[in-house]
């Protein structure tokens, strides 16, 4: 997108891209950017998704404004400013993605970033955002991030949640990013189930080994969850994906950072909100922990209607 489009040009265009996005069919991917660390490196995890997925990659950048202002172009210099900032920047992260043999396509929005990311993933049928979790000139200087939790709480999808690496990591290319060892952390609510679904679905792509992981509070549910537990590796082994479990007694949070760092997990997989019956608006406090205090990125999962199938 040049910075140079009128307004209605700039405002067509933008139309057309979520169209095609709409028309591309039941998968694909939006990548959330604030052109920060985190994002960077969930650019690099957007790519390397979707070139195994063999998907598409929509970026998109929200300039934040005020929420009565129109969504596409609002007036003013220092809007005008930072909208051709945005451009350029998308442009790059676009070209990026290109040469890295991924098909993708810039968005650029105005208005509160939440709604923006929300409404574009259901409107392009994103499968799964993907964003950074904070940035210290970002959208937003906590740990999490108020946006990233906002994405989680009210996305129509998997939200893949990236932290941002040590100075100095060498994390550059999408070769490098591992996603084999993925760690399913279960307490068998409908929000965990459905995340068991994506992890079967996605693991023969991603040709990953899974470790289902439960946590008991009380010994006297060791025996159901076992059971549990080994029913669900049974069901991935018999579709041929290395997989075990285990039950584990302690706090949630603390048992599923232990098991991760045993494992040494590439992606940690867990619902949203647990077997207390939370609203899929209220991110549950195992979900944000785990979210904030993970060595590795988080997926989380909601329960919905539509199975989450990979192409």
């Amino acid at each position: 997108m040049s910075a140079g489009w009128s307004e209605k040009g700039r405002k067509a265009h933008e139309d057309s891209m979520i169209q095609a996005g709409a028309r591309r069919g039941r998968w694909s991917l939006l990548l959330a950017t604030d052109f920060q660390e985190p994002a960077r490196r969930a650019l690099l995890h957007g790519m390397k998704l979707a070139t195994t997925l063999e998907t598409s990659l929509t970026i998109l950048h929200v300039v934040k404004t005020p929420t009565d202002l129109p969504r596409r172009a609002p007036d003013g210099q220092a809007l005008r400013s930072l909208r051709t900032s945005a451009l350029l920047e998308l442009g790059r992260l676009t070209r990026l993605a290109k040469e890295r043999g991924v098909s993708a396509q810039p968005l650029l929005l105005y208005g509160d970033p939440i709604g923006c990311i929300v409404e574009t993933a259901r409107q392009v049928h994103a499968k799964m955002v993907v964003i950074g979790t904070e940035g210290r000139t970002g959208w937003d200087r906590l740990r999490i991030g108020s946006i990233a939790r906002g994405v989680v709480r009210e996305a129509p999808c998997p939200v893949l949640t990236v932290h941002g690496g040590l100075a100095g990591d060498g994390f550059r290319h999408p070769a490098k990013v591992r996603l084999r060892r993925v760690l399913l952390a279960t307490d068998f609510s409908r929000d965990a189930n459905s995340a068991f679904q994506i992890v079967r679905s996605l693991a023969p792509k991603l040709r990953a080994s899974i470790r289902v992981v439960h946590a008991s509070e009380s010994p006297s549910n060791n025996k159901q969850a076992e059971r549990m537990i080994t029913r669900q590796v049974r069901e991935l082994q018999n579709d041929e994906i290395e997989a075990e479990g285990n039950c584990v007694q302690g706090a949630p949070v603390e048992v599923i950072l232990r098991q991760a760092a045993m494992y040494q997990t590439d992606l940690l997989v867990v619902g949203t909100s647990g077997r207390r019956g939370l609203s899929r608006m209220v991110l549950g406090s195992v979900a944000e922990a785990l979210i904030k205090r993970a060595g590795c990125p988080v997926l989380t999962a909601q329960h919905k209607r539509e199975p989450f199938i990979t192409p």
